[in-house]
């Protein structure tokens, strides 16, 4: 055997959402170009706000000879700043730059926070339905398991204490022990902001348990039908709970390609044990440039901001009048770039293995890719996440081939 056991564990096929992606990414629809490609609908980035970022980044391109060397790898001094003062702006806290850790992408950062807080085979629970990539996050290095606590369809989804302790229950009978929380606000994939009393639910809950608490506020600014965001860093200062929030630049600031996330931790000791990880995933002195110099221009963050939650408003109404039109049930969101929609009078049979039946006939049918509850860890078969930050025309063209391929 050549591989050590760690390096067996990552062979193998990839996930089915990512084989998707890129088979998506081969073949693109195009309105002109290429009217038989593939919709994806699958991967949850925003298409809507390039016309308005692309030039403003293109006039921030200006490198000095100091921006071609070395820096602090946990993030420049400059960057962190800046960072500090928009998330202050935005959070509705005084973030401090010293507490702060930059590295490749939030899904670097989850790797490296619960690989300080967890040893392995100790769990961290999540509300399901959530985000398939905290699988990887959590278990590919550092062997944690993701404790689902599953939301009641017929309870609309909402969080509550119950369904929390559910999860600490059927840790025990697994003999997992619970280390952390962590809480995506707003939700992906329910599009749904929590509310300030379901926060402090947790809050309460992890102070109860004695649990780290995580906070996942990648969609803060992406909250577009007028809801009160409520972010955790506030709540859980006022009430002295540590906390653990990450950020990044792949969602509000519609920059997935970038690759920059953001540790806040209020814990001193598990931020110099994550700023020696990022040793290993830092991101580029010319990026952190770039992104410090467009977070100093306040005035133009604030409107492009609000331009993306004019269009993403704009975005989910033409999907959902699609989606009515289509007599497809759904979730309202009120946040991101998706919308959780229920295809389960379409199962052939009410199972997880009917669901990825009607899901490979999509994308290999109809060759519109959206994503199947069952990586999610939805409780019900049925369900899917469809991204809708997409030019006009999309989505209802792809509505349109699911009900042509489903009615086959």
């Amino acid at each position: 055997m050549i591989l050590s056991k760690r390096g067996s564990k990552l062979v193998g096929e990839p996930q089915p959402l990512v084989q998707a992606h890129f088979k998506c990414a081969k073949d693109p629809f195009h309105p002109v170009d290429n009217e038989d490609g593939y919709i994806n609908l699958g991967t949850a980035e925003n298409h809507l706000m390039f016309d308005v970022l692309g030039g403003k980044l293109n006039q921030l391109q200006g490198i000095e000879e100091h921006h071609t060397h070395y820096d602090v790898l946990y993030g420049s001094e400059s960057f962190r700043n800046a960072l500090a003062s928009f998330m202050s702006r935005k959070l509705n806290v005084s973030i401090e730059a010293d507490k702060l850790a930059i590295a490749s992408g939030s899904s670097a950062i989850i790797d490296m926070l619960v690989s300080v807080l967890c040893d392995a085979e100790d769990g961290i629970i999540i509300p399901s339905p959530y985000y398939p990539g905290f699988d990887h996050d959590l278990k590919v290095r550092s062997s944690v398991e993701p404790v689902p606590a599953y939301l009641d369809v017929k309870d609309e989804f909402k969080l509550t204490k119950d369904v929390l302790q559910e999860a600490v229950i059927n840790a025990s009978k697994r003999d997992i022990k619970v280390k952390a929380l962590i809480i995506t606000s707003p939700n992906n994939p329910l599009g749904r902001v929590y509310t300030r009393e379901e926060l402090e639910m947790c809050i309460a809950f992890c102070k109860e348990h004695k649990l780290e608490l995580i906070a996942d506020e990648l969609y803060a600014c992406s909250v577009f039908d007028g809801s009160e965001f409520v972010s955790l860093l506030e709540l859980a200062s006022k009430s002295g709970l540590q906390i653990h929030h990450v950020y990044g630049f792949a969602k509000d600031f519609t920059l997935s390609g970038f690759k920059v996330g953001c540790l806040y931790s209020t814990r001193e000791e598990v931020l110099e044990a994550v700023r020696e990880l990022t040793y290993f995933s830092p991101v580029s002195t010319h990026t952190q440039h770039v992104l410090s110099e467009l977070l100093n221009d306040e005035t133009f963050v604030d409107s492009f901001i609000s331009t993306n939650q004019q269009r993403l408003n704009n975005a989910w109404s033409r999907t959902k009048q699609a989606l009515d039109n289509a007599d497809i049930p759904y979730v309202e969101p009120s946040a991101g770039f998706f919308v959780w929609i229920d295809l389960s009078k379409y199962l052939k049979k009410k199972s997880f293995d009917s669901e990825m039946d009607l899901y490979n006939k999509l994308v290999d049918d109809a060759k519109v890719n959206i994503s199947p509850g069952k990586v999610f860890h939805c409780e019900v078969p049925g369900w899917f996440r469809v991204c809708y930050a997409r030019p006009e025309g999309y989505i209802e063209l792809a509505i349109n081939r699911i009900l042509d391929s489903i009615k086959k």
